[in-house]
């Protein structure tokens, strides 16, 4: 057949199949907008008496139609419409062409009333009615008199979305249902054209086919992932052969396989210059066991020179029967950007065994060289994470010559380390001892978290043939870290305690603080121990440069959720900076408007929207693209549900279900969030709804809040000093944060370390000139 013949069959085939289609094509959106109005019709379903549209449950408006159809109405969103998936029905309506009750059985009413203004018509019927509402009615709208209740039908589910600012409500649109041209509905003729450019577009598609011959076409995303700022990013296994290894098949002991990571080819290449990605393997596999990773554990690809598609690392499995787990992370300038996890049953019985794959963690999704490329080196990454129930591992990234190294440490001892850290600050929070008393005290404890970890990493660094000694000299400096539990946002590891100066085994009582330390913090000038080692050159002396919370600039930046990516969305800076504040109006909280009166006067270049009221607080995030959140409130824990919430206002609480929806990535601005209050930074850990996770899921950059009971002085003091340095002084959050610290110690408070920076501390809030 020639082509000119194909195409004539081609159209005739199409005509034919879309002319009876097209005359009956429902006209039912799936799609509205908050605000607009919608002609509907929906072809085999015609209305009874007095039928009327119903959407979510709420009278909408009248419908009609002739007795064989089609059901025509005009469906009305109204701007205060919740967002979201709603259903769309009709009632009383029937399927045309079959009977509106059963000949079997006569339809029973309820003995209440048949209608509501909350939901549609109910009744009980025979079997062959659709769909009857079972829930009890109380009032009829008005207008409508009581009477037997027909079928309700299910006619579409309509996405409701939230008007955008700049969009008007939308005029209904014209029936063109009716309208005709030479006979035939406009719907049929744009049938007919779309058969027309198919017909074309597959005739090019087989004639660009033949120019390329067998060459596949690219890869597309999965379904469902939205594309823009996202990198569905997977990892697998294949066998020796090369072919995937079945999910549901237990991997082969003593055999190689290959541990693979598709990345997929980059947008944007050469927009942003070239991005280092190293992606490295952790071996996890327990002591005893053969390693599993055989060859070297990091690749790094440079996102913006060409370089894509797929990273395989080589593996071989245990000798016996055994689970492996390995742990992938995607790291940009020593930066965790993603991380899976890879378990095999190694040697299992065929029906009890697999492997599989997982993202765990999620600092965005996005790869795009214009994105990754505003990230800051950071020095060392820490993760501490769930290997079983009774232990946690801890995955070290030392990014100065990309070196990866995985150990485990019993989850009770690092559960007591914690809290123990947590009833120093307690207590040091309300002690008038000496500052030399409480820094030998804080460094006795920080001495133990440091040696808790560092002699888990050496052994396995020794046996890859690496000398540890330089790599944790390199922390030494004022360098950044980021400390990371995937699990939640609350962070396990109490890394601002860590102490890694040497230190004599003595009480406290025999140590003395590091008087050069203090003399410099005093006269404002740059500490001399910041070069590396305390000048004193003494085991018994406690000096701060010694402490990663006043030396380092930390940061734990939680996961954005892993289940359901969003695309990535660059900060888009308030100018000028602009701080919303919502403050609790406790009368006990004898501190709170001098200590905001003086964050006024050092902020003359910011906006300031301040409310006293959760209503108007919720109103602001929406109205306000801000650089700073600021919660003056009290912090605490429903026990009875586990829910975080904060007190603003009049003791007002807002948790986590208490923001509303239509808050989702409204914050293009990207703000920090600090709670300055009691606990608020374990908000999120082990709780169902945790609220630091929802101020994310709203498009905060990050949160700092505190991990025990602080007294006002002391939060006002830290307010003080962290703000100003944000929005006026636009320092990154690490080194603000650490130096409020600083400014609280150089009055004898080591309460500082208690505040918690969840976000990267490279995280800046005003746009550098």
């Amino acid at each position: 057949m020639s082509r000119p013949q194909a195409v004539v069959v081609a159209f005739v085939i199409l005509s034919a199949v879309a002319l009876p289609a097209s005359a009956q094509q429902d006209l039912l959106p799936a799609e509205v907008h908050q605000g607009t109005a919608h002609d509907i019709v929906k072809y085999g379903v015609a209305a009874d008496e007095r039928c009327m549209l119903y959407l979510g449950g709420r009278p909408n408006s009248p419908c009609a139609g002739a007795g064989r159809g089609p059901l025509r109405g005009r469906l009305t969103i109204d701007a205060g419409h919740p967002p979201g998936p709603t259903e769309l029905v009709c009632s009383p309506c029937h399927r045309v062409g079959a009977p509106k009750t059963s000949t079997r059985r006569p339809p029973t009413t309820s003995t209440g009333p048949v209608t509501s203004s909350e939901s549609p018509p109910t009744t009980t019927t025979s079997p062959s009615v659709e769909q009857p509402s079972a829930e009890p009615s109380s009032k009829p709208p008005s207008g409508y008199a009581r009477r037997v209740a027909s079928t309700r039908i299910h006619l579409a589910t309509v996405t409701v979305l939230a008007t955008p600012e700049q969009a008007q409500p939308t005029t209904a649109a014209p029936d063109v249902a009716n309208t005709t041209l030479l006979g035939l509905p406009p719907r049929t003729w744009l049938a007919i054209l779309a058969g027309l450019v198919l017909v074309a577009a597959a005739l090019a598609g087989l004639r660009f086919a033949r120019r390329r011959g067998a060459e596949p076409p690219p890869a597309q995303p999965p379904p469902g992932l939205p594309s823009p700022g996202i990198r569905p990013i997977r990892v697998g296994v294949s066998d020796p052969s090369g072919a995937p290894a079945p999910a549901t098949t237990p991997l082969t002991p003593d055999t190689g396989y290959a541990l693979w990571v598709d990345i997929g080819e980059l947008p944007g290449a050469g927009t942003a210059g070239e991005v280092p990605l190293d992606v490295v393997v952790f071996d996890s596999t327990p002591a005893g066991l053969r390693p599993v990773v055989t060859g070297t554990a990091t690749r790094r690809v440079v996102l913006g020179a060409g370089e894509a598609g797929r990273v395989v690392f080589d593996i071989r499995t245990p000798a016996r029967t055994t689970r492996t787990r390995l742990r992938i992370g995607l790291y940009c300038r020593g930066v965790l950007w993603q991380s899976f996890v890879v378990e095999a049953d190694v040697g299992w019985p065929e029906e009890r065994g697999g492997w599989r794959a997982g993202r765990d963690y999620a600092a965005g999704y996005g790869l795009d060289p214009s994105l990754l490329d505003a990230v800051a080196p950071h020095a060392l990454s820490i993760m501490v994470n769930h290997n079983t129930a009774d232990e946690h591992g801890i995955h070290v990234f030392f990014a100065d010559g990309a070196v990866p190294m995985a150990a485990g440490i019993p989850a009770a001892h690092l559960e007591r380390l914690q809290g123990r850290a947590r009833d120093l600050y307690r207590r040091l929070e309300t002690a008038q001892g000496s500052i030399d008393s409480t820094l030998g005290a804080l460094a006795l404890h920080g001495r133990n978290v440091y040696t808790a970890i560092r002699p888990r990493i050496d052994p396995a660094l020794v046996r890859a043939g690496l000398d540890p000694e330089p790599l944790w000299e390199g922390l030494r400096e004022r360098v950044r870290v980021q400390v990371i539990w995937p699990d939640g946002c609350a962070q396990p590891l109490p890394a601002a305690i860590v102490y890694d100066f040497p230190l004599a085994e003595v009480g406290s009582a025999e140590l003395r603080a590091c008087h050069a330390f203090f003399d410099d913090l005093n006269a404002r000038v740059e500490p001399r121990c910041f070069g590396g080692r305390c000048i004193s050159d003494s085991d018994r002396v406690v000096c701060p440069a010694g402490f990663w919370g006043f030396r380092l600039l930390l940061g734990s930046p939680p996961s954005l959720g892993t289940e359901r990516p969003i695309p990535d969305q660059p900060m888009e800076a308030a100018e000028p900076p602009a701080l919303v504040l919502g403050k609790a109006m406790d009368p006990a909280f004898v501190l709170r408007d001098r200590h905001l009166r003086r964050l006024r006067e050092l902020l003359p270049g910011v906006a300031w929207y301040e409310e006293s009221r959760r209503a108007g607080l919720l109103a602001r995030l929406r109205s306000v693209q801000p650089s700073l959140i600021y919660l003056y409130c009290h912090g605490g824990v429903d026990e009875e549900q586990g829910i975080g919430w904060v007190e603003v206002g009049d003791g007002e609480r807002l948790s986590a279900r208490g923001l509303p929806d239509d808050l989702y990535r409204r914050w293009r601005s990207r703000p920090l969030v600090l709670l300055n209050g009691c606990s608020t930074a374990a908000l999120g850990d082990d709780q169902p709804n945790p609220l630091t996770q929802r101020l994310l899921w709203a498009g905060a950059a990050g949160i700092v809040g505190t991990e025990i009971e602080v007294g006002e002085a002391t939060a006002c003091r830290f307010a003080d000093h962290l703000v100003p340095r944000l929005l006026a002084g636009n320092r990154e959050l690490g080194d603000a944060i650490r130096a409020s610290r600083l400014e609280l110690l150089r009055t004898g408070s080591v309460t500082g370390l208690s505040y918690l920076a969840l976000a990267h501390p490279d995280l800046r809030l005003v746009v550098k000139e």
